[in-house]
């Protein structure tokens, strides 16, 4: 196991990719801290499901948003295990508004979760991974990023500032052994059985790998980041999402 030893933390690991990425990483070996925000039991079911492959874990709840909270989750977490060696910053959210109707605290809201949280995580993670010469950082960017989002423009704003933190920080802690990389899922099947809406089935049509991903499929690109097969890998943007868009 690759991972043996190294101790990670996954935000947004209740369900679907962070679910995923937390369990990829255990079955390398990792310890998992497993953040929810506001659904605990969530959060204890994976971690459940983590102890079940023989690793530690804790199950903690924190709006990522709130970095007040971030950084008493953070404070627990290395109280408990005293280091963390892999950040995975995946919570995000989403939600739909107009730019003319947009205020401020819409605007602010989106921008505390999906980005000041990866720079909070990364911050208090970082002195350790400098100190011990291994770490890794991991952040989920968005297709929305690159083209815009109808009524998300907090969401592109976020998601852009997603990719300029992981082009910085590859500069600066690199020469310290601490590798930052950023994944940009495609279309990720998140909703099981539940038939594509007709926007989404004509996306499915213009993907040339004819299928949607899987949340296993951005899983095992964290491990690979995160195994020594990834260790000539920092401040990359990777694309998963089947040749549906090339960047």
């Amino acid at each position: 196991m690759s991972l043996q030893g190294k101790v990670a933390l996954v935000t947004g690991a209740g369900r679907n990719i962070g679910r995923a990425v937390a369990l990829a990483l255990a079955r390398e070996g990792a310890d998992v801290i497993v953040n929810t925000r506001s659904q605990l039991a969530e959060g204890e079911a994976v971690a459940a499901e983590v102890r079940a492959l023989g690793r530690r874990a804790t199950a903690l709840l924190a709006d990522v948003g709130d970095h007040v909270a971030l950084d008493a989750l953070m404070d627990a977490a290395l109280a408990e295990y005293g280091r963390i060696d892999i950040v995975v910053n995946n919570a995000a959210i989403r939600p739909s508004v107009a730019f003319t109707e947009m205020t401020h605290e819409a605007w602010r809201s989106v921008l505390a979760t999906d980005l000041d949280a990866a720079f909070v995580t990364s911050r208090r993670a970082a002195p350790g991974m400098i100190e011990r010469g291994w770490g890794r950082i991991i952040n989920m960017s968005g297709l929305s990023a690159f083209q815009g989002s109808h009524e998300g423009a907090h969401i592109s704003a976020a998601k852009a500032g997603v990719i300029g933190l992981t082009r910085a920080l590859s500069i600066e802690l690199a020469p310290h052994g601490v590798l930052t990389n950023c994944i940009v899922p495609g279309l990720i099947n998140t909703r099981g059985d539940v038939p594509l809406s007709p926007r989404l089935e004509r996306r499915l049509e213009e993907i040339p790998a004819g299928r949607q991903g899987t949340p296993e499929d951005i899983a095992e690109m964290c491990v690979l980041l995160c195994s020594d097969g990834g260790s000539f890998v920092t401040g990359q943007t990777i694309h998963i999402n089947g040749g549906e868009r090339a960047y």
